[in-house]
């Protein structure tokens, strides 16, 4: 996906995934959903995953996933690296999803339109695990924290737009607070970002001239956003929203409802089977308040990392209790063995890893990456190299074998 925030050569250095042209390649899909279904490389030719599952669900991801899933693969797994920062976005939670795809789709809004938020009718929770360093914003400040910020801003700018939210702190206060800012006149809109603009700067220069340092990321990416998007009102989104940096391995979950923007770094993600995204502010796309405020659920707080837990020697899992996707890492050293209960996708992220089953096997390179059938039975890993596993989250379709 050439998406313009797109890094030129990210997904190259952290993965080794090269393409051709010299444009920013910003997302790599794995999956079979029907906007980009991945390639299957097989001896009669090459066939789009979603139409070989279509042709023989029980085979491609088995009789339980095809009936709980209506004949799909219920996850999308990707590799994104980000050069610039993405927009300020929701995804969905299924009711809203549903609703907004058909609403759209009877006003007569086409699927590949600009104009439109829901292209399917599907929730999207996702895992995004760093592979490089990785900054995003995720979810809104605690309160104290948002009013905090909102004192360096100056005696004015506080009493118009953020005193209410210091006097009631709550899920309400903080939805008015939000629709006023997204929904300013552009004068006020300009006028409360050259405060923000002047704020950051007068705390990078006590910064420059303090002996101890460490002024706070947010007014590092206030300057940052305001030099890409200088009258956009998301410029003071690092003031709000939580700033997040995941070391290599780190991951973070983003459930729907959560507000969220990628602000730059290599990533995987795994997502249930979506492309909703509603966006308000840092993008040239189509961009929707109203909706994007209607999908919020206006939680305050600190996110927290999601951390991978042992299964077996060699095989390291997420926890997130979604039934859609899970997501493992396994060391290809320690031969470890699966029981295939759903569709499998597997991409190699270091060194080389074989896979073995009864019937076949194949070589994965860094950057490379297979199918697993429901059918396949079991198969073994081995080799130097590390593998990331996507299966079905639901602990009846996916299995570590001890």
């Amino acid at each position: 996906m050439p998406y313009a925030w797109g890094s030129a050569d990210g997904l190259e250095a952290a993965l080794g995934i090269s393409g051709s042209g010299s444009g920013p390649r910003a997302e790599l899909w794995m999956g079979a959903h029907p906007k980009a279904p991945s390639t299957l490389v097989l001896p009669e030719g090459r066939r789009p995953l979603d139409e070989m599952i279509a042709s023989d669900p029980l085979r491609m991801i088995g009789a339980a996933v095809a009936s709980r899933y209506s004949n799909k693969l219920p996850f999308l797994f990707k590799a994104l690296s980000a050069a610039k920062p993405l927009s300020i976005q929701v995804h969905p939670s299924r009711h809203k999803a549903e609703h907004g795809f058909a609403k759209e789709n009877a006003i007569g809004i086409a699927l590949d339109s600009a104009e439109r938020n829901y292209r399917d009718p599907n929730h999207k929770p996702e895992l995004s695990v760093a592979l490089t360093r990785f900054d995003a914003l995720v979810g809104f400040r605690p309160f104290e924290d948002i009013t905090a910020f909102g004192r360096h801003l100056g005696a004015v700018n506080f009493d118009r737009h953020f005193k209410g939210l210091e006097k009631r702190p709550d899920r309400m206060e903080l939805s008015v607070f939000f629709y006023s800012l997204m929904t300013l006149p552009a004068e006020a809109k300009v006028e409360l970002i050259g405060a923000a603009v002047a704020a950051a700067n007068r705390e990078l220069a006590a910064e420059r001239k303090s002996e101890e340092g460490g002024v706070d990321p947010a007014w590092t990416w206030v300057l940052k956003l305001s030099q890409l998007w200088p009258a956009d009102i998301g410029v003071l989104a690092p003031l709000i929203f939580n700033i997040l940096e995941l070391r290599p391995g780190e991951a973070i979950f983003i459930a729907p409802g959560e507000p969220h923007a990628y602000l730059a770094g290599t990533a995987l993600e795994i997502m249930a089977n979506s492309d909703n995204v509603i966006r308000c502010a840092l993008t040239e796309k189509h961009a929707d308040i109203p909706e994007f405020i209607s999908a919020l659920g206006f939680d305050a707080g600190r996110p927290e990392k999601v951390d991978l837990g042992e299964v077996v020697p060699g095989v390291e899992s997420f926890n997130c209790d979604v039934p859609e996707f899970a997501l493992s890492r396994i060391d290809a050293t320690k031969r470890p063995s699966f029981d295939v209960r759903g569709p499998e996708i597997l991409l190699c992220a270091e060194g080389r890893a074989s896979v073995r089953s009864e019937g076949a096997s194949i070589e994965l390179e860094r950057g490379r990456s297979a199918f697993v059938c429901a059918s396949a039975g079991q198969w073994t890993a081995s080799g130097p190299g590390i593998l990331w596993r996507a299966t079905v989250g639901d602990s009846s379709f996916a299995d570590a074998k001890r």
